[in-house]
């Protein structure tokens, strides 16, 4: 590929070993590819889309290519020098090479094989027709004229060869004379002068190429310095920013912290504070709640033993109240018998009434105990058993604050108990029982 400056390089590429080094070869013009100023061979890397460049001239510096999506291959030189470019294949199929930062060093665009024609002599004769030029590349060899091979003829073949006309004489070559030597050594002094020029010529353009070479390398030099420096002040800037946002994080989150320590040691404060409240109050609570109970247990005991007295007295006053009735009783049962003797003595049978057989449940049926309820706090219950070999109907009473709260249970049967409980009762018990199924009424004690 040629350089689109016609004073530029001249690029080739071949393999140096197949599928592994691949050779790039700078040429100043075409008239020696066999002399580059300069090469460099592409390798491999050891990671996948990575490419080693190694470079003959400035000491045979090496640069590590990465391959991209779109098939362009950025280079960044190892050491200090990074050097970076890029090389790609643009829209019109050119050779590019550009800095990072995308402005194009290079453009190379396809050069046009040509072929050096070959002047090929023909040596047959002297006055031959002039040199014509191959339309190869190659030379194309002469072949010389071989010598006849004697053939031995038949006696009348020869005769008749003898016979034949005598060959024309063979002409020998011009001699050259004076001038013709003249002309020769001025067309070989005139050749030699041209060539001696055209080696300056091409020394000089060597040395212009070397020169524009330099400059451009001192170009390409001084850029790659602006922006390694460009590089360095940007990462210095990014690292003094970057300090200064971990300084501002680090005084922010101590500020936190303390705010925090400074809080959760409030709380802490406060719910030890609280907590302190709670038990004094709890306490205090405890405390009067174990007075009220202590007094409460005490008005109890009280009133318990307040009823225990009144039960007993009224007790004392039912048995004395069942002993004359059981004597009014008996009294009125010996005036029957002695009525229903008479009668049966008289013979007058058909006048006589039946004998009653209703007893009186309350001489059979225990007096009242009262106690505080087994089983409700703060409640007087009154107990009675049945001692009658009959069920009864029992009645029992307590007096309370607000008066007389009563209750009844119906066919309590023989040896069974039964119990009437009453919220603030004072101790005073009514108790009234009959037999079951009698047509007497229950007393109540209003």
């Amino acid at each position: 590929m040629s350089h689109v400056d016609p004073t530029g390089f001249r690029l080739r590429w071949r393999w140096e070993a197949p599928g592994a080094v691949l050779l790039e070869e700078w040429y100043r013009d075409d008239t020696d590819l066999d002399k580059p100023i300069y090469t460099a061979t592409y390798r491999l890397g050891a990671e996948p889309g990575t490419i080693i460049l190694k470079s003959s001239a400035m000491m045979g510096k090496e640069w590590v290519g990465t391959l991209a999506d779109d098939g362009s291959v950025s280079f960044v030189g190892k050491g200090m020098l990074k050097m970076a470019y890029t090389v790609r294949i643009d829209e019109q199929g050119m050779y590019e090479m550009a800095y990072s930062k995308g402005r194009t060093i290079l453009k190379y665009a396809a050069a046009a094989e040509t072929a050096t024609p070959i002047t090929v002599a023909d040596t047959s004769s002297a006055t031959s027709t002039p040199p014509v030029a191959a339309s190869t590349s190659k030379p194309v060899a002469t072949t010389a004229p071989t010598a006849p091979v004697p053939i031995e003829k038949p006696p009348s073949a020869l005769a008749k060869q003898q016979a034949s006309p005598p060959l024309p004489p063979v002409k020998l070559p011009r001699r050259l004379s004076q001038q013709d030597l003249d002309y020769i050594d001025f067309s070989v002094h005139q050749s030699h002068a041209r060539s001696i020029e055209q080696a300056r010529q091409a020394l000089l353009a060597q040395q212009e190429a070397e020169r524009k070479f330099q400059l451009e390398w001192q170009a390409q030099k001084a850029e790659y310095a602006r922006i390694e420096a460009e590089n360095a002040a940007a990462d210095a800037e990014f690292e003094a920013e970057r300090a200064q946002r971990a300084a501002a994080w680090q005084q922010a989150r101590d500020a936190s912290e303390q705010a925090l320590a400074a809080s959760t040691q409030r709380l802490n404060d406060t719910v030890s504070r609280v907590q302190a409240q709670q038990a004094d109050a709890q306490a205090r609570q405890r405390a009067q709640a174990d007075a009220l109970a202590q007094v409460e247990r005490q008005r109890q005991v009280e009133l318990i033993r307040q009823a225990n007295q009144r039960q007993d007295e009224e007790a004392a006053r039912l048995a004395a109240q069942r002993q004359l009735y059981e004597q009014q009783r008996a009294d009125a049962q010996v005036a029957e018998n002695a009525r229903l003797q008479q009668q049966r003595s008289s013979g007058n049978g058909g006048g006589a009434g039946r004998a009653s057989t209703d007893t009186d449940a309350n001489r059979c049926v225990s007096g009242a105990n009262v106690r505080e309820n087994d089983t409700t706090m703060g409640n007087t219950a009154a107990y009675v058993s049945n001692g009658c070999g009959t069920p009864i109907d029992v009645k029992i009473c307590l007096m309370t604050d607000s008066g007389w709260k009563c209750g009844v249970t119906w066919g309590l049967a023989s040896q069974g108990s039964w119990s009437f409980s009453a919220f603030h009762a004072t101790g005073a018990v009514f108790v009234d029982a009959k037999v079951a199924g009698s047509n007497k009424s229950l007393a109540s004690p209003n």
